[in-house]
């Protein structure tokens, strides 16, 4: 349940997405099915809000078994994440990441476990984001053809300059129903394996819910889709 002064700083703040919200997606690499994705808002904890990216993938042509979860807490007030956590489990190798942020010192202490374990404090620009604060920032600019948007983007211990534009705009039929979308290229930075030939793609709605139907990577290992399957609107209001 969400209390009334809560949902009154949720219908005021930065995040105009509610606790609650899920996206389902279906994940396919030249056709053929690899898998599964969410994008969700769980419930507040305090002034924060966790917004989480979870996948799941089978071995298959040139793919390994992947799990890997990304969480983002972001204060309601300011959209910026406070926190930020990565938990993947690839074959029996498991790593996680976990950064917390001084946005008045302009610090990230990143700690990461695998392998080997580190911490590294980061300097970071006013307004560092994740990659999944990144999306959900998207949804709540103007993305009117042609827009650019540019962020400071921690992955990992690295901080990346990254231009978000749009490139058009399409009609994408999905599982979920058919979308008049806006397409915007968002390069990600991935590393290793998983590098990208080229900008990741989001298809966002094109209306006011900025709905994520469509997501695509061109990795090294070749071309992947994530397609919406279900959506399910958050709280809107306290107690709901």
């Amino acid at each position: 349940m969400i209390g009334p002064t809560l949902a009154l700083l949720l219908a005021t703040a930065a995040v105009p997405f509610a606790p609650l919200e899920r996206m389902q997606f279906a994940i396919t690499y030249i056709g053929l099915p690899m898998g599964k994705a969410r994008l969700s808002v769980g419930r507040p904890e305090g002034q924060l809000l966790p917004i989480l990216l979870e996948a799941r993938t089978s071995g298959a042509i040139g793919f390994v078994t992947l799990r890997e979860q990304l969480a983002s807490y972001v204060d309601v007030a300011t959209g910026l994440p406070r926190a930020s956590s990565l938990d993947a489990l690839e074959i029996n190798y498991r790593h996680t990441n976990y950064t917390r942020y001084d946005r008045e010192a302009r610090k990230a202490t990143v700690q990461e476990r695998g392998k080997d374990e580190r911490t590294t404090e980061v300097d970071v620009p006013d307004g560092t984001l994740d990659f999944v604060a990144l999306v959900y920032r998207l949804r709540t600019l103007p993305l009117g053809d042609g827009a650019r948007h540019a962020f400071h983007v921690l992955a990992g211990s690295r901080v990346k300059s990254v231009v978000a534009e749009v490139v058009g705009r399409e009609t994408i039929e999905t599982r979920a129903g058919t979308f008049p979308a806006v397409k915007v290229s968002v390069p990600t930075g991935f590393d290793g394996k998983f590098s990208e030939r080229s900008p990741t793609l989001v298809w966002f709605s094109d209306d006011a819910r900025r709905i994520v139907v469509r997501i695509s990577t061109d990795f090294a290992v070749g071309r992947a889709f994530a397609d919406l399957v279900s959506y399910e609107p958050g709280a809107t209001a306290a107690g709901e």
